[in-house]
């Protein structure tokens, strides 16, 4: 047995992903570069593994050459550390939700007879068949995502606990573990896996994707976690550091772990305009001018600005607006560093009442118990049809239309028609 291992750790890449769509290319670039980083520093670590954490692609926006970047700079990796130190490293990854389904995955571009030092475990685990990566002192298993979760992972966990593993022993997972992650509120709770079911688990340590902003290592419930994060801003209010673990493993025992931070392409700055009290309209524009300048002013890179303005105004205006768009694309014009500015506008008036509804908004979960109450002992079945349209529109909405194509519309809606049909069937009866 290997008595030393270096394990590279990485998540949330996202190669391919071009959003927002004014800024398709640059942010395109933005993944493209944070995952050559990622190899690069994976290479001058000289590691004997790597491990992906799922979203290795953005499958909806990802083009043919996003897929041959990244099998590329694999096999970069591969071959330079082969080269320096004659070791054969393997890459082993799980499916993330932005990969795609598991009879549509992304991750299939990489796969290849030649490519034997890429592996995808956490597939047929969830057909109920074992599966694992047994190497030279490391065993990894794992569950690709699913948005039934909770209820996936309870079964899937008997047939891990099957597997005969040794060395250290890494669990790989897609989805959110409950008194682990920072959850969204909006979350449905069958999404998330519960942490007694993985507290039955014999490993070393727990290792989850899906949670872009960097946790780092976590012990919950007498099991070892790490949270590596995104390796780029996924959406533009995530705060980093962005970046990779690498792993030291000694005689089976993790003995020191570091973080290393990637330099991202693009500066990416999220700030807030707010006032207590209540402010002219023109307050907030001014306020809103000079936080975006004093953006521009530092920046040594292109820079994107994600502004978060929020406040009553003291004026009779029932729906105010900034309209800053003009002199926002002076500044641009002025600074050509700043490449992008998002306004986000929470502005409601103390004169007439805020018809914008209630704060914080409310899950999916709770439309759908709210729409389909009715259906009791059905409303399973009408959450379930709406979490499988959730996941089509992810992998399969056109990118110009936002829409699926009639043949997948067709069939949702006839899986309604099913549902509520025999509803109403044994209402009458």
């Amino acid at each position: 047995m290997t008595e030393s291992l270096k394990i590279g750790v990485f998540s949330d890449t996202h190669v391919g992903r071009n959003i927002p769509r004014v800024l398709r290319d640059a942010r395109r670039k933005a993944f493209r570069h944070a995952f050559k980083q990622a190899i690069d520093i994976f290479i001058e670590n000289d590691v004997d593994y790597v491990i992906h954490a799922g979203d290795l692609f953005e499958k909806r926006s990802m083009t043919p050459d996003d897929a041959v970047f990244v099998k590329w700079e694999f096999y970069k990796l591969v071959k330079n550390i082969e080269k320096r130190s004659g070791k054969k490293i393997q890459i082993i990854a799980v499916r993330g939700n932005h990969d795609g389904s598991p009879l549509s995955s992304a991750l299939d571009f990489v796969i290849h007879p030649m490519a034997d030092y890429f592996q995808v475990i956490g597939e047929k685990v969830l057909e109920g068949v074992e599966e694992a990566y047994i190497g030279d002192g490391l065993s990894v298993i794992g569950m690709g995502y699913h948005p039934y979760a909770r209820k996936k992972f309870e079964e899937t966990s008997k047939i891990l606990k099957k597997i005969k593993i040794d060395g250290y022993r890494i669990l790989v997972l897609h989805n959110y573990v409950e008194d682990v992650h920072d959850i969204p509120p909006q979350t449905p709770e069958h999404s998330v896996i519960r942490l007694e079911d993985l507290e039955k688990l014999d490993v070393d340590l727990v290792i989850t994707g899906h949670h872009h902003e960097r946790l780092g290592f976590k012990k919950t419930g007498g099991k070892l976690f790490l949270v590596p994060g995104a390796t780029e801003a996924v959406d533009l209010a995530e705060r980093g550091p962005f970046g990779i673990y690498i792993l030291d493993i000694r005689e089976s025992e993790l003995v020191a772990h570091k973080f290393v931070e990637i330099n991202p392409l693009q500066v990416i700055g999220v700030k807030k305009v707010v006032s207590d009290k209540p402010m002219k309209l023109d307050w907030f524009r001014r306020r809103c001018l000079e936080e975006i300048e004093s953006f521009a002013l530092n920046l040594d890179r292109e820079g994107i600005l994600k502004l978060n303005v929020s406040g009553l105004i003291a004026e009779d205006e029932p729906f105010p607006q900034l309209d800053i768009q003009g002199e926002i694309q002076k500044l641009m014009e002025k600074y050509d560093k700043l490449i992008h500015v998002e306004v986000s506008e929470e502005l409601s008036s103390i004169i007439r009442p805020d018809l914008k509804g209630v704060k914080g908004g409310i899950s999916r979960d709770e439309i759908v118990r709210e729409i389909f109450g009715v259906l009791g002992e059905k409303i399973g079945e009408a959450a379930e049809i709406v979490e499988d349209v959730v996941m089509a529109l992810d992998e399969k909405a056109s990118e110009r239309t936002g829409l699926l194509k009639e043949l997948d519309r067709k069939r949702f809606s006839d899986r309604w028609l099913r549902l509520l049909s025999n509803y109403v069937g044994e209402d009458n009866d």
